[in-house]
C-alpha cells in the first residue's frame, strides 16, 4: 500500500502519463533523430516509453514506507530499460546519448512534481528524492546493459577479424596454404592452430604451406607459437613447407638456436608452392611449354 508521502508520484503517473510521455519523447527524439537519422523507430520508442512509465507507476503504487522503492535488473522496469539500452548499443549510439534517455525523464518528472507540489515543500522534497533515487538506479542499469552489449559486439567483431586474418586456403587437392599476417600472440596462435587442424582434417591435406612474409616480428615467442602449430599439423600427417622468412628473421632464429626440424623451408611463396606441388606429384606448367 502506498504511503501518503509518495502518493503524489503515483497520482502524477496515473493522471498525466500521456503528457509526461509526450514531453519526454519529444525531447529524446529531437536529439536522437538529429544524431542518428534512420536508426530510431519512433513508434517503438514511444511504446517502450509508455510501458516504462506504466511500470514506474506500478513500482511506486506497490511500495510502502518513505524510503525510495528498490529496483533491480530482473524487474519488469529494469528489463525494459536494459532492452532499450542494449538496442542502442547495437546500433552504435554513444553512452552519453543513451544515458540522456533516463536523464530527460527525470527532468520532465521533476518539472511536473514542482508544479504539482509547489505549495507542499516537505512532500515535494520526499517525492523528488524518491524519483531521483529510482531513476539514478535505472540509469546505472541502462549503462550496465549498454557496456555489456558493447563488449559482446566488440568481442564478436574481434573474432571475425581474427578469422579473416588467418584464412586457410585450399590451393590444390591435399595442399593447403596458411598465410600469416600481423602479430602472432597467444590468442591468435591458438585460433590459427585450431583453424589449420580443422582444415587439414576436412581436406585430408598431405602438404601445408605456411607463409610468414607478413609477420613483422619473428622472435622466440612467434617461433614457438608457429612450432606448436607445425607439430600439431605433422601429427595429423601433413608435411610442412615454410616460406617467407626474411634474412633478418633467419639470423635471429639462428642466434636464438631455434630450428624447425622436419620442415622444408623456401625463401619465397612461389618456390614453396612449387615444392608443395612436387610433394604431391604435381608441377607448375606455364603456357608455352616452359616447366618449373
Amino acid at each position: 500500500m502506498t504511503t501518503n508521502s509518495l502518493a503524489p508520484i503515483v497520482t502524477l503517473l496515473q493522471q498525466h502519463r500521456a503528457a509526461i510521455s509526450s514531453e519526454w519523447m519529444t525531447e529524446v527524439l529531437r536529439v536522437w533523430m538529429r544524431l542518428y537519422p534512420g536508426l530510431v523507430n519512433e513508434d517503438e520508442l514511444r511504446r517502450q516509453a509508455d510501458a516504462l512509465l506504466k511500470e514506474l507507476g506500478k513500482l511506486f503504487s506497490e511500495h510502502s514506507g518513505e524510503a525510495p522503492p528498490d529496483i533491480t535488473g530482473n524487474s519488469e522496469l529494469g528489463e525494459i530499460a536494459r532492452e532499450l539500452s542494449s538496442e542502442r548499443a547495437k546500433k552504435g549510439f554513444k553512452p552519453a546519448d543513451t544515458a540522456q534517455y533516463v536523464i530527460t525523464l527525470k527532468n520532465v518528472l521533476t518539472q511536473h512534481l514542482v508544479r504539482t507540489l509547489n505549495e507542499s515543500p516537505t512532500s515535494l522534497t520526499l517525492c523528488l528524492r524518491a524519483v531521483d533515487d529510482v531513476l539514478d538506479r535505472l540509469s546505472l542499469l541502462t549503462f550496465d546493459a549498454f557496456v555489456e552489449t558493447r563488449e559482446r559486439v566488440i568481442a564478436q567483431q574481434s573474432l571475425s577479424l581474427v578469422e579473416l586474418s588467418t584464412p586457410v586456403i585450399l590451393l590444390w587437392n591435399n595442399v593447403l596454404l596458411l598465410p600469416l599476417i600481423g602479430v602472432i600472440d597467444t590468442v591468435r596462435a591458438r585460433q590459427l592452430t585450431e583453424r589449420l587442424l580443422e582444415s587439414i582434417t576436412k581436406h585430408e591435406a598431405s602438404v601445408t604451406l605456411i607463409d610468414v612474409t607478413g609477420v613483422p616480428v619473428f622472435d622466440t615467442s612467434v617461433a614457438r607459437h608457429i612450432m606448436k602449430a607445425i607439430d600439431a599439423a605433422q601429427l595429423l600427417g601433413s608435411r610442412i613447407v615454410m616460406t617467407g622468412i626474411s634474412p633478418e628473421g633467419a639470423q635471429t632464429l639462428t642466434k636464438l638456436g631455434i630450428s624447425f626440424a622436419n620442415v622444408i623451408s623456401r625463401a619465397t611463396l612461389r618456390a614453396g608452392l612449387a615444392e608443395a606441388l612436387q610433394l604431391v606429384g604435381r608441377r607448375i606448367e606455364f603456357t608455352g611449354g616452359v616447366h618449373k
